[in-house]
């Protein structure tokens, strides 16, 4: 009788764990679908047709394989009332010179400022670069926007991040990086897979957070909504900008699927392992429910993914025809795994035709691979539940909290590692 309770209560709680993870994989793949359906007729509206002044600050370091082209996609936009503001920490970085270069051939026709901000000493270095570049900004730049240097702009990308500022329940805008495998390595696919994934949440205001590399604010809006205060100690820009725009200012950050913008993805296992832990560490110390969101769910679709097959094969050794349910949870899962991806696939091609080449190195990640990606995803989410130390771009931090972090060991070179 005990046996028999048991086995019951045994079956009851995994047919609720499959259950739940059916209905997540249903709701992810959903997302992905509405995204890939929707993001590229909003790429295709008219925008604003107003043009107020724009301070676009992008902190930079070293010189990498696509950051002359990079200089130069950001000096060339559709948009005829912008200046540039280049923060580096030293001036004997080696990118100073490709700077003063690119002023020298477009000076004519835009500002280009270079900003030495110095070595941070009380937050995070790229955050030091910006805020140094904040301080040369007036009040006739009426919009600040942040672009990442290793990212490369479409030509109108600036115009589609400042448009939506023109409506007052706007706070910031925002786009987000896709990572374009730049080899056929499995760890670039999967970085590509992992990040896409993520890009594809962004849409409805309740689930929008800004990303560092492609966001914009108005600049009496920075300092009011206290995103200068709060950047002075901060390591992450993004997550800090978010909290500050949603919780302090009370208002929203709209998602500018124009804004996506390519980054070559070159990681091999190490890298991509230190780089996706640095990230969802910083996740868990400045946003820790998306963390945890994110480590639940995998667990979830794991768990299931797992059990339903052994179920299915004990049940079917024992002569029961109840074999059937756990078979049909498993191929369920697994068809809306690989259907999510799929559409996040389409939506990427769609997005990025200049870059379809290179994103179909990822096509079996996207698909068939589908439960090995969660499952390093979900490698990747554990290992970051663990301390607050990060190393990015040469210097370790520790992150005491989303406004306080302490630097630890400097970096001694303009090299990247």
């Amino acid at each position: 009788m005990i046996q028999l309770f048991f086995a019951h209560w045994y079956m009851a709680f995994l047919l609720l764990l499959w259950g739940a993870a059916l209905l997540i994989a249903g709701w992810a793949a959903r997302v992905a679908q509405f995204f890939n359906l929707r993001m590229p007729r909003v790429v295709e509206q008219p925008l604003a047709n107003k043009f107020p002044m724009v301070a676009v600050i992008a902190p930079i370091k070293s010189v990498d394989a696509n950051t002359r082209e990079n200089i130069a996609a950001l000096l060339n936009q559709d948009y005829p009332n912008y200046r540039v503001i280049f923060a580096v920490q030293s001036a004997d970085d080696p990118v100073c010179d490709l700077i003063r270069a690119a002023r020298e051939e477009h000076g004519l026709k835009r500002r280009i400022d270079l900003v030495v901000a110095g070595p941070a000493t009380s937050r995070g270095q790229k955050v030091h670069n910006q805020l140094a570049a904040v301080e040369i900004t007036t009040d006739q730049d009426i919009f600040l926007a942040f672009m990442d240097a290793d990212a490369h702009p479409a030509a109108n990308w600036l115009h589609a991040l400042v448009s939506m500022l023109n409506s007052h329940h706007i706070g910031a805008t925002t786009g987000y990086r896709f990572y374009v495998p730049s080899t056929g390595h499995a760890a670039n696919a999967v970085i590509c897979v992992l990040n896409a994934m993520v890009g594809t949440l962004l849409g409805p205001y309740r689930r929008t957070v800004a990303w560092g590399g492609s966001m914009a604010i108005r600049r009496r809006d920075f300092f009011a909504f206290g995103v200068h205060d709060a950047w002075q100690g901060a390591l992450s820009d993004d997550y800090v900008l978010t909290r500050c725009v949603k919780k302090n200012a009370r208002t929203k950050i709209h998602f500018v699927p124009q804004c996506i913008v390519a980054s070559q993805a070159a990681f091999d296992w190490p890298k991509a392992w230190e780089f996706a832990v640095r990230q969802y560490r910083i996740t868990r110390v400045c946003a820790w429910r998306f963390w945890f969101t994110g480590l639940a769910g995998a667990g979830l679709y794991i768990s299931a993914l797992v059990t339903a097959p052994i179920a299915a094969i004990i049940l079917a050794a024992e002569g029961s025809n109840w074999w059937i349910i756990p078979t049909m949870a498993a191929v369920g899962l697994y068809g809306l795994s690989i259907y999510r991806g799929w559409m996040v696939l389409k939506a990427a091609r769609r997005l990025l035709p200049d870059h379809t080449p290179a994103i179909n190195q990822a096509q079996f990640w996207f698909t068939w691979g589908m439960p090995a990606v969660h499952c390093i995803n979900a490698l990747f989410l554990l290992a970051a539940a663990f301390g607050r130390v990060i190393t990015w771009r040469g210097i370790r931090y520790k992150m005491k909290s989303r406004t306080q972090t302490i630097v630890l060991s400097p970096a001694n070179s303009n090299e990247v590692p």
